[in-house]
């Protein structure tokens, strides 16, 4: 089966593999100014980062409730969240197949672009993401889930990874933070779930690659973001914050691999490690906020959600080995800033649509 062939995104130029020719600036505005077409007339792939984010949240009440906190309420928060992020991932999954039957050259389009073609792993991620939250609410769905996702995640790295490695216009400018999503988010996702449901080798497996690509990637990425001209166009700087996700996702799965409990004799020095990381990028994110916040609203604002509600995620199970009064504190303020974080995100995600704001739709 051949891969599509990769085009150059319109936001990153592109160079030749052969030229020596330096990236000129993006262009600011598109080729033709016209009306955006509906959202879901449309559906971009990269709105099942939105599933990822209320995905995320609702593991993180669920950890809320399975600590004690706000009995309850927790509970019932993390069953609401579990709902509707399942609710709402079937309705993009059905207006994304309408689009691939009707407009299966947008597909395509997606799948060759450089960017784009990372955000197709968004699916077995929310497949991955939806499975552990069902463990939480309705065991039954959490297999079929789970392996549907695992299955998904194998199919899609390997063919993205074939889709970069045979490149055509693929260069250096081309990488970005989105590229951790098929090949170190998801692998490293997939343990969440899969430890609990018995499958614990297959989880290693899926483990191992996530950090083989974490290493790889992060290097590139920095080294793009650092001597690579021009810098990321605003579009994409959101996605930045995806740096936080594989330290934060690397110090749940450990944990759970190696069987480590809070009543236990405590962490190891690699769960250490991962947390360590997890706190250093969410310092280097804060510096980043002066960045953030000059950027209109683009669907890439959702990069924020999944790490966030991730990194709180590792805080409550950190603070419950290591039981600091600090470290408490940051859990519970990480609560409170995942879930106004991504309900702002929600509310402003519903008006962009709305409106048809421009740079959102299109």
């Amino acid at each position: 089966m051949s891969l599509p062939a990769i085009s150059p995104p319109p936001d990153i130029p592109a160079t030749s593999a052969t030229s020596a020719t330096p990236a000129t600036e993006p262009s600011a505005l598109p080729p033709a100014v016209h009306a955006p077409a509906p959202f879901f007339g449309q559906l971009p792939i990269s709105a099942f980062t939105v599933v990822m984010g209320l995905s995320g949240l609702a593991l993180v009440w669920a950890k809320v409730a399975q600590i004690g906190w706000l009995a309850g309420i927790a509970g019932q928060v993390a069953f609401g969240l579990g709902l509707f992020s399942g609710l709402l991932f079937l309705v993009l999954l059905v207006f994304y197949l309408r689009k691939w039957i009707w407009q299966p050259a947008l597909v395509r389009q997606e799948w060759a672009h450089p960017v784009g073609s990372a955000f197709f792993a968004a699916v077995p991620v929310c497949f991955a993401l939806l499975a552990a939250v069902a463990l939480g609410i309705f065991g039954p769905v959490a297999l079929p889930l789970w392996l549907v996702g695992a299955v998904l995640q194998v199919l899609v790295i390997l063919f993205i990874l074939n889709a970069w490695i045979h490149r055509q216009a693929l260069n250096p400018a081309h990488a970005n933070p989105v590229w951790f999503i098929p090949a170190v988010a998801t692998n490293m996702l997939v343990p969440l779930a899969g430890v609990r449901l018995g499958f614990l080798e297959v989880s290693w497996w899926f483990f191992a690659v996530g950090i083989l690509f974490w290493g790889i990637l992060l290097t590139m990425v920095l080294a793009r973001m650092f001597f690579v001209q021009p810098p990321l166009p605003d579009r994409l700087v959101p996605a930045i914050c995806i740096f936080l996700a594989p330290p934060a996702l690397g110090f749940l799965s450990w944990v759970l691999l190696t069987g480590q409990y809070s009543d236990g004799p405590g962490l190891d020095a690699l769960s250490h490690l991962f947390f360590g990381l997890s706190i250093f990028f969410a310092l280097f994110l804060i510096t980043q906020m002066h960045w953030f916040s000059r950027l209109p609203f683009y669907i890439s604002w959702w990069a924020f959600s999944f790490p966030v509600a991730a990194f709180t995620s590792a805080c409550l199970v950190y603070q419950s080995f290591v039981p600091l009064w600090p470290l408490r504190l940051l859990a519970v303020g990480m609560v409170g800033i995942a879930s106004l974080l991504i309900g702002w995100l929600f509310l402003r995600t519903l008006l962009a649509i709305w409106r048809r704001e421009p740079q959102f739709v299109e």
